[in-house]
């Protein structure tokens, strides 16, 4: 009896251990399974937010590359505009640097003329606003040119615009006006230089400024026209 007894109070034992080890098994298996949820739930929401962060990097990539491509395309067509007004531009110049001497001359004839009036009427102003006594007169009125012009058609020029204000301008301030002993470094026009001070009538200097002036107009009928049907 003492025996069956024992045995009865072992088993029992052992029953309610196994019992409760079947209990810790399912907690923990449930605990598992929750925390395996869990992290199944995180790692989806990090491969969305992936996902989304990928597409997000990716149109912004394909937004400053489309940008990139019509900034691009912009500046090639402003350069291509550009090239084409600076050809335009160049031509002319081109065309007046190929004038026949005669032709030349006479441009150079008119473009000292009219530096020579103003040099004349800044020297007038300055007699009324200071005095006869303080104004400045320079000794010589000096015609500049380059070398090639120079030798061609200075001596020409100088005398065509001594007989041209002939009338215009005192026989002593005309004779004043000499031509310059050295030659200059400028593609074609002249420079009156008056003591110290140099009125810059040279072409490339001319030309940039009809540029300021007529480049919108040169763009237009360059680019603009519309053709009649």
């Amino acid at each position: 009896m003492a025996i069956n007894g024992l045995e009865k109070i072992t088993d029992k034992i052992l029953a309610e251990a196994q019992a409760r080890a079947d209990r810790i098994l399912a907690d923990a298996q449930a605990e598992c399974d929750r925390i395996s949820a869990d992290y199944a739930a995180r790692a989806e929401e990090i491969r969305t937010r992936l996902s989304e962060e990928a597409e997000r990097v990716g149109m912004d990539h394909v937004s400053r590359t489309k940008s990139a491509v019509a900034t691009n395309k912009r500046n090639l067509l402003l350069q291509t505009r550009s090239e084409l007004i600076d050809g335009v531009f160049d031509e002319a110049l081109t065309g007046v640097l190929r004038l026949s001497t005669e032709q030349y001359t006479e441009l150079l004839i008119g473009l000292l003329s009219a530096a020579m009036m103003e040099q004349l009427e800044a020297e007038h102003t300055s007699r009324t606003l200071y005095g006869e006594e303080d104004a400045m007169e320079p000794e010589k009125y000096e015609v500049l040119l380059n070398q090639r012009d120079r030798d061609r058609c200075g001596r020409a020029v100088v005398e065509g615009v001594q007989k041209k204000l002939g009338g215009k301008v005192s026989a002593e301030k005309l004779a004043k006006l000499t031509l310059g002993g050295k030659a200059v470094a400028i593609d074609g026009g002249l420079i009156l230089r008056c003591g110290d001070i140099e009125a810059n009538c040279s072409l490339s200097l001319l030309f940039a400024q009809l540029r300021e002036e007529l480049e919108a107009d040169v763009s237009h009928a360059l680019f603009d026209v519309k053709t009649s049907n």
